[in-house]
C-alpha cells in the first residue's frame, strides 16, 4: 500500500486539492446566503461534507435559492 501512495501521489494531489476547494467554496457560499433550496442550511452542508466532488457541486447547481 506504502509502494502503491509513493507511486501515484503525484496523481492523487490535484484530486485531493479540487476536492478542497470545491467544498470550501460551498461552504462560504451557503454560509453567505440567508436562504437555500430546502430552507435547511444544515442538510446542505452535510450534504456538502459527506458527499465528495458530487456534494458541493450538488450545492452549487440546486441549493443556491436566487
Amino acid at each position: 500500500m506504502e509502494e502503491f501512495l509513493v507511486q501515484y501521489w503525484p496523481l492523487l494531489i490535484p484530486i485531493v486539492l479540487i476536492d478542497f476547494v470545491l467544498k470550501i467554496v460551498a461552504l462560504i457560499d451557503l454560509l453567505r446566503r440567508e436562504q437555500v433550496a430546502g430552507g435547511k442550511k444544515w442538510l446542505w452542508a452535510i450534504v456538502i461534507l459527506a458527499i465528495n466532488y458530487l456534494g458541493p457541486i450538488i450545492y452549487l447547481v440546486l441549493g443556491r435559492k436566487e
